[in-house]
């Protein structure tokens, strides 16, 4: 399922949805109904399906998506939400931005792999970082099954933007970056970002009294950085 809204010619919001959810979640609903009534974005989501594909296979899709937008509107903001953020540092990362100007990330993980590793215990774990076996687990409330080569593809391609402490990011980033993470985040702790922000130059940082959902402060946050004109 995706959402495609022409609201501006000009430019043009691609949301990256969290590992297990879809594109029927709050912040894409309250992001996509403003941007329909203010026409300052069009809108671009869709399911993402994380777990049934590699971080490099959803790379492809993304720079396919992004490229053609690319030739359609002159600006692309890139907004990722949990490993949705993930994906969307990587892609800057490693792929060709295109119109990409702006990159908002949301309570981003920038460590996938270890956060799992740490959630189920190594010992689970195992043969599925081995790229011998699928792993079953439970995403906010919705269980999925984990390809056996998800873990293996992001070991071999560097995908994990922090390891031991250390960011494989560069300092000065391609486009514009700017975070917002909750306090209270329960699954993507919010020192995972602050150690992020202290080694890269973002644009903003934004630290809000909220879990990992975001759901308290979303939209403010949301029309505060319109305002500011930030994005």
């Amino acid at each position: 399922m995706f959402f495609f809204d022409l609201n501006n010619p000009e430019r043009i919001w691609i949301h990256l949805h969290g590992f297990a959810t879809n594109v029927m979640g709050g912040k894409i609903e309250f992001a996509r109904n403003h941007f329909r009534r203010t026409k300052i974005y069009s809108f671009f989501a869709m399911d993402m399906d994380y777990e049934k594909h590699t971080t490099t296979e959803v790379l492809d899709v993304l720079e396919a998506l992004i490229l053609g937008f690319s030739e359609r509107f002159r600006e692309i903001t890139l907004c990722g939400s949990s490993h949705g953020g993930y994906v969307a540092v990587n892609y800057i990362r490693f792929r060709k931005t295109g119109n990409v100007k702006k990159v908002l990330l949301l309570a981003p993980s920038f460590e996938t792999l270890r956060l799992i590793v740490k959630e189920l215990g190594e010992e689970k774990v195992k043969y599925w970082l081995e790229g011998k076996e699928k792993l079953r687990l439970v995403e906010e409330g919705r269980e999925v099954e984990v390809r056996e080569d998800f873990a293996r593809d992001i070991l071999e391609n560097g995908y994990e933007i922090i390891r031991n402490g250390e960011v494989n990011f560069p300092e000065r980033p391609p486009v514009d970056i700017i975070v917002v993470h909750g306090t209270r985040d329960e699954i993507v702790p919010v020192e995972s970002t602050r150690t992020f922000v202290s080694r890269v130059r973002v644009r903003r940082y934004i630290e809000v009294d909220d879990d990992h959902r975001l759901s308290e402060t979303f939209g403010r946050v949301l029309l505060q950085l319109i305002e500011e004109g930030l994005i």
